[in-house]
């Protein structure tokens, strides 16, 4: 696939950046990815500006219900935000690079750090439907067989070739996000772990949720560590957390079974918390900034 075709160039980048901030007089600092269900989050945005994805210049679309396909300018908690309401898959037939394009024209249009959300599966045990896991780590297993948004020629005005991925989930914000949820008294709900991203679309059989645990995954999904990783390689700061909307089957004698629609009903009834927790979060990022 050349450069082109992916739709990650820098002039692309550049250009569907520029069309936005020719077109809103939003400077936003902080972005937000919607995941499954969790929309909401864009409708706390004050004074909200909307730009359908269809009419953003080479921008994908987002083919997942519960993804509405809108990106959301405004403000929350007095800083200027931009958020996605619906995000990018790799089932969805998108290369990679395609799936993290959102990213690279938040930095060029000066986003300084990156809030992500998704819905994921519950492997650890101790978890329970409807907690909400802070993401220390992830396992990208798609890179395991080449699939990185980074992978090709690398664009130094986007980051280094070999970016450390060690520090990809902001210590700090972890840290914030703890504290804040302790004050509002999410505490029994909120846990930290490790997240671990699949291709999909299909849900993980037995042995493959077995076989991820033992690896020392905590939940797994279809989403965000590409974003991160692209995020990170253009010098953002990341935090993203999972909703917990099933527990992932590892018993083979289990009639349970992972649906979407659990995913989305889940959502629903712990949304309002976690868009108290974010934005409480990013009212509070100036103090916490590195």
């Amino acid at each position: 696939m050349s450069e082109s075709e992916s739709s990650d160039s820098y002039e692309e980048c550049r250009a569907t950046a520029d069309w936005l901030l020719d077109n809103t007089q939003v400077r936003p600092q902080v972005g937000i990815v919607c995941g499954s269900g969790l929309g909401g989050l864009a409708q706390m945005l004050e004074d909200p500006q909307v730009f359908e994805y269809s009419d953003i210049p080479n921008f994908p679309q987002s083919t997942v219900h519960g993804h509405a396909g809108r990106l959301v300018f405004g403000t929350l908690q007095g800083k200027p935000c931009v958020c996605m309401q619906g995000r990018f898959h790799l089932y969805e037939g998108y290369p990679v690079q395609k799936i993290t394009l959102p990213m690279r024209v938040f930095k060029l249009m000066g986003v300084k750090t990156v809030f992500l959300t998704n819905a994921a599966g519950g492997l650890n045990q101790d978890y329970k439907v409807g907690d909400v896991m802070i993401i220390k780590d992830h396992i990208n297993m798609p890179g395991f067989a080449g699939v990185n948004p980074l992978a090709g020629p690398n664009d130094d005005r986007f980051g280094v070739r070999f970016p450390c991925m060690s520090d990809a989930y902001d210590r700090e914000l972890r840290q914030l996000a703890l504290d804040v949820g302790a004050e509002l008294g999410f505490g029994p709900f909120l846990k930290e772990g490790v997240y671990c991203v699949l291709g999909g679309p299909s849900f993980e059989t037995i042995a493959e949720c077995r076989m991820m645990h033992i690896l020392g995954a905590d939940a797994v999904g279809m989403s965000t560590s590409h974003e991160v990783i692209v995020a990170r390689h253009a010098g953002m700061r990341c935090f993203a957390m999972s909703l917990i909307s099933n527990r992932a089957v590892m018993d083979y004698d289990s009639r349970e079974k992972a649906n979407h629609e659990e995913v989305l009903e889940t959502g629903r009834l712990r949304a309002e918390q976690l868009e108290r927790l974010v934005s409480t979060m990013i009212g509070r990022l100036e103090h916490n900034s590195s």
